[in-house]
């Protein structure tokens, strides 16, 4: 009997709870992460996207693409092990869709079945009559050879049991959720694209022995209406058999009611799902103000649902806790046994264990710490990696504090992140998360961070660079190795090449006083010849080394007496560094050092809270950590509440205990309904021990009257007729004309043949007066009209608006006449009637007129009369041919000798009026290939023309595959043959130096 292959990483976020924590990755520890030789392992190429989080199963990494490829590929070596295509992938622009383009393939994370050896996964096929007719399959494959289960795979098809009138809608249906194996039965989450319909949220199950497939929709027969499940590429939720949790999107939502039983349409909710007998809902949490979110596209579902392990998390009465964060940013505890309903709290608010924030939004799900006493992770979209710990309030409840936030921010749609660690341990967990560099995912890293905040910041512990992030990307690991995949195709592996150097157990100093000195012994031994050459750490800890340098033979051990000198309560970590050379290699290993400082008394964390800016009428809840921070019990004397507008629950009741490193949460509230004086609004907080230790936070925040408005101007742009192989660019402005921030909450570009380029990203915020210039382009690949929208939706109320553009793709035309509109005029360029005047007879001069409209180079006839004269006589101006794929109208070159040309990628026709580098002579006609500073390169030139700084000359340009045909003056000049860019920007430019003349360019006529 075979045996299937244990997996580090089956599932999407690890396990069925969706914790993201890994819990038994030892070689991960931090000290050896921010060691020398940990980097990036290899590269390997995949044909397409991967946007599903990939599956570490053993020896192999199973990786799956948006261009419906699978494959196996070694763990450590990178070694593409098999693949497999699952059939064509569907083009998103079959439904105007730019939120994942060009194809759509495999966007789900598969799931592992351990007991048969076999990966369950989803693909969209076009594989119908047409592509408004695809396919979704369930597939089955073998981890070891990719080969697909005799008889798999299923289709995805038919009608929910709760909603049997509602058809199953292969075409407008998106699988995102990353897929859940329950009970002998893979269970897979549906929305769709860009919310088009008609379509509503489904859940699909298909038993792995028959094959059999059963139904729910998110909307019964009442209401059609939307309320998608996809939930930022976090999956279903599972913690036992019969159980899934969910949550949805925009929609009808359901009425004021109590969570034990669901109404039929449950928008904007958290839902428990019973799997065992019929797929049905049996309870559910909306937040009072659904109508609201769904108004403003404020999705709950924007963020997948985390059941938290106990311990560390819940508490007797409630030891199933689960957390919700949705696009508004509010972070929402719930009982995964009782979720709430809706409307169900005093006076019509949330039933929920606690609500913090609204903090920034996510799209996509935290990852849990269980150790330290229980950490969140929070990957802010457009903002920071948030740390929430978990607590109880003075009155026992459970709720989460902010606990402080990466230094830096972590980008537009950043991915979920991940926790590694060695168990609980103290000091051993690092917090991974992709982070992009632009709303288009470049310049995209991957950061581990420690778990527990320093003085509200966590801490950087190292970072790589990983080319072109998918959206919501999320990370696995595996064996002490970290998995990434990657818009640009492919799958990344960071880890340690070897066993290091030295090895030893991390040192834990426990508990000291602050102003004392903890003492330890830090040992490590020697995995091979090793030469330690220095060792370093850093405050408040210390190190006493022996005699450096100490050659060590293998199991060879060296002994470090450390030291911890805490300057002030709370835990501490540092590395003990060790300078290695291994066979004459120079390297650094790490050991990890921890200690807790105690001083009788309390501390706050964070010390003081500060609300920001709220329109009144508006509230934000966020927490505080009291902490005895000494060795004896406190016994609380009293507490002082805040003074309104500030609310505080959870102070701590008089007489109450806490113990010596115990700590209560406190939740403060600023709820403004007035504006705020000059300087703002204060107030604090204080608790009073019974020995006169106390602890005071400040409390700060500012009310404004006012509202965000979403402005767009214009909503319709016609790009008129644009060749096929060419393209023209356009921009509309995203603006706020309110007097508070604004938040883009949906974003959705065209797709092709309408692209935009840098779209604005979900998330963004706009201050006050803001605008954003959006840039669209418009690239025919073939004739007759066309149309695309742009959909875009704030914070505001206003709903969902649609910029709509149109134009026409031709196969010949004429390029605009120069004007301000259609032109672009860079430099000393100008427009005089219809003349160009790329320079005056003025030293020091650099210009170029460009055209908006690139169009195909193939058949380009250009036709104009060139004047040059009336200076010192230099340089000279060019008719220019610049790849439109490098180039924009805005480009301008090198000037002098250059022509305002050199330096841009493309070709050149010029008229040289001053002899340089390369030049033939003081009065030519050339065809220019390239150039860097005054010196050009040619393919051909003719020095056998007319004066050019006399009179004018009509100059007659015509390119006719890669043949350059060029007359002066209806003599021949230049017939040669040169690599010519498929699309071309074409205009003008020119340039003077240290001698001058005016360069004008006159009856511009070019057609294609």
């Amino acid at each position: 009997m075979t045996q299937t292959p244990t997996a580090d990483d089956p599932t999407v976020a690890i396990d069925p709870m969706r914790t993201g924590w890994s819990a038994n990755q030892p070689r991960l520890a931090p000290a050896q992460v921010s060691s020398a030789d940990f980097g990036q392992l290899f590269s390997t190429a995949v044909d397409g996207q991967v946007y599903a989080q990939p599956l570490v199963i053993g020896s192999t990494v199973l990786v799956a693409t948006e261009n419906n490829h699978v494959y196996g590929i070694h763990a450590v070596t990178g070694a593409i092990l098999w693949s497999t295509s699952l059939g064509p992938a569907w083009p998103a622009s079959a439904i105007g869709c730019g939120d994942l383009v060009p194809n759509l393939g495999v966007s789900a994370t598969p799931v592992y079945d351990p007991s048969s050896g076999r990966a369950y996964l989803t693909a969209k096929v076009d594989d119908g009559p047409d592509a408004n007719h695809p396919h979704w399959y369930l597939h089955s494959l073998d981890v070891a050879t990719g080969d697909e289960t005799p008889g798999w795979p299923v289709t995805i098809q038919g009608s929910p049991a709760n909603n049997p009138g509602n058809t199953f809608n292969p075409f407008t249906a998106m699988q995102r959720p990353g897929l859940l194996l329950l009970d002998d039965e893979v269970f897979a989450g549906f929305g769709s694209h860009c919310d088009k319909g008609p379509y509503v949220g489904y859940v699909v199950g298909v038993k792995t022995a028959t094959g059999a497939l059963r139904m729910w929709a998110t909307q019964n027969a009442s209401s059609n209406e939307m309320t998608g499940i996809w939930m930022g590429g976090g999956g279903l939720v599972s913690d036992g058999p019969g159980r899934i949790h969910l949550a949805t999107g925009n929609g009808v939502s359901p009425a004021p009611g109590p969570g034990s039983r669901p109404p039929g349409h449950l928008a904007e909710s958290v839902v428990r799902l019973s799997s065992a007998g019929q797929l049905a809902a049996v309870d559910f949490f909306s937040p009072s103000n659904a109508d609201q979110l769904d108004q403003n596209d404020q999705d709950l579902g924007s963020g997948g649902p985390v059941a938290l392990p106990s311990p560390p998390f819940g508490t007797a009465a409630h030891p199933k806790v689960l957390v919700q964060i949705g696009k508004d940013g509010r972070v929402f505890l719930l009982d995964r046994d009782d979720l709430g309903g809706r409307g169900q709290g005093p006076g019509g608010s949330d039933q929920a264990l606690s609500v913090a924030g609204p903090f920034r939004g996510i799209w996509g799900h935290p990852a849990v710490w269980g150790g330290d006493g229980g950490f969140l992770y929070v990957p802010e979209n457009d903002g920071h990696l948030r740390a929430l710990k978990f607590g109880l309030d003075g009155a026992g409840a459970p709720v989460l504090v902010d606990a402080g936030s990466s230094g830096a921010g972590i980008g537009h749609y950043p991915g979920s992140p991940l926790v590694t660690s060695d168990g609980t341990t103290s000091g051993s967990a690092l917090v991974w998360v992709v982070c992009p560099g632009g709303a288009d995912g470049v310049d995209a890293q991957l950061r581990a961070y420690d778990a527990v905040p320093a003085g509200g910041v966590l801490t950087l512990r190292w970072s790589a660079p990983i080319g072109t992030a998918v959206k919501f990307s999320k990370v696995a690991v595996g064996a002490g190795r970290v998995y990434v995949g990657t818009r640009d195709g492919h799958l990344l592996a960071f880890g340690s090449p070897s066993q290091a150097a030295l090895t030893g157990t991390p040192v834990d100093f426990g508990q000291v006083a602050v102003g004392a000195t903890g003492s330890a012994t830090a040992t490590v031994t020697a995995t091979r010849a090793v030469t330690v050459t220095a060792i370093t750490t850093t405050a408040p800890f210390s190190a006493t080394p022996p005699a450096l340098p100490a050659a060590l033979n293998t199991a060879d051990t060296l002994a470090v007496p450390v030291g911890f000198a805490p300057t002030g309560p709370g835990g501490a970590t540092a590395t003990l560094t060790f300078a290695v050379t291994t066979n004459g290699i120079a390297g650094t290993v790490g050991l990890d050092l921890h200690g807790t400082g105690t001083q009788p008394g309390f501390a706050a964390s964070p010390p003081s809270l500060d609300f920001g800016e709220l329109p009144t009428r508006s509230a934000m809840t966020t927490g505080v950590t009291i902490t005895n921070t000494g060795t004896g019990t406190e016994t609380i004397a009293g507490t002082t509440p805040p003074s309104p507008p500030f609310t505080a629950v959870g102070l701590p009741a008089d007489g109450s205990t806490l113990a010596p490193g115990a700590s209560l949460a406190v939740s403060a509230t600023y709820a403004p309904t007035v504006p705020s004086p000059a300087g703002g609004d204060s107030s604090q907080f204080v608790v009073t021990g019974a020995d006169g230790h106390s602890v005071t936070v400040p409390l700060t925040g500012t009310a404004v009257v006012g509202a965000p408005h979403l402005t767009i101007s214009p909503t319709t742009l016609d790009f008129g007729e644009v060749p096929v192989g060419g393209s023209l660019g356009e921009t509309f402005d995203i603006g706020n004309t309110g007097n508070v921030v604004l938040t883009i909450t949906k974003a959705a570009p065209p797709t092709a043949p309408f692209t935009a380029p840098a779209p604005i990203a979900e998330g963004q915020q706009l201050g006050a007066g803001q605008v954003i210039h959006q840039a669209v382009v418009f690239a025919p690949t073939a004739t007759g009209p066309a149309s695309g929208h742009f959909l875009l939706t704030g914070n505001d109320g206003q709903g969902m608006q649609t910029v709509s553009f149109t134009g026409a793709g031709v196969t010949s035309g004429s390029v605009p006449v120069p004007s301000t509109d259609g032109w672009t005029f860079n430099g000393t360029a100008t427009l005089a009637g219809g003349d160009i005047v790329l320079t005056e007879a003025i030293n020091g001069q650099t210009a170029s007129a460009l055209c908006d409209l690139a169009v195909p180079s193939a058949n380009l006839h250009a036709r104009f009369t060139a004047v040059i004269g009336g200076g010192s006589g230099a340089d000279g101006l060019a008719f220019v041919l610049l790849d439109a794929a490098q180039e924009t109208p805005h480009s301008l070159g090198f000037g002098g000798g250059g022509l305002g040309y050199s330096g841009l990628r493309g070709l050149a026709v010029t008229l040289d009026t001053s002899r340089n580098a390369n030049d033939p002579s003081a009065n030519f006609v050339g065809l220019a290939t390239g150039g860097q500073g005054d010196a050009l390169g040619y393919a051909a030139t003719a020095t056998d023309v007319a004066d050019l700084r006399t009179g004018t000359h009509a100059v007659d340009v015509r390119v006719t595959g890669g043949r350059v045909q060029v007359t002066v003056d209806g003599r021949p000049a230049i017939d040669a043959t040169v690599t010519v860019p498929a699309a071309v920007l074409v205009g003008f430019t020119g340039a003077t130096g240290g001698l001058d003349d005016n360069h004008r360019v006159q009856a511009v006529s070019i057609d294609f």
